[in-house]
């Protein structure tokens, strides 16, 4: 099956997994990570439609902004597992001690 979903931006390999993290405890909004591998993404990362349109689809709700494509499941640019998308939002205090 052809990666419909690509991703864009950097591999993941050096970023800071709690920025965006900090980031969202500021703004009060859900914490955004990988369910298989807890990557957070960042704002400038990219993923590409089948339409080939590319955007932060955290951004739209895995809503494509060209053609209107709902995306189900968003792939990971770190493990390369695929996830439900809604499984992507964590609420704020999941995972706090």
């Amino acid at each position: 099956m052809v990666d419909l979903l690509e991703r864009g931006g950097g591999s993941g390999a050096l970023d800071d997994p709690g920025a965006r993290d900090r980031e969202r405890e500021r703004t009060g909004g859900p914490r955004i990570r990988c369910p298989k591998c807890a990557w957070g993404p960042r704002r400038e990362d990219t993923w590409a439609c089948a339409c080939l349109h590319q955007w932060n689809t955290f951004d739209t709700g895995g809503v494509c902004p060209a053609c209107q494509r709902q995306w189900l499941e968003t792939q990971c640019p770190r493990c390369d597992g695929w996830s439900a998308h809604l499984a992507w939002y964590v609420a704020d205090d999941a995972g706090r001690h």
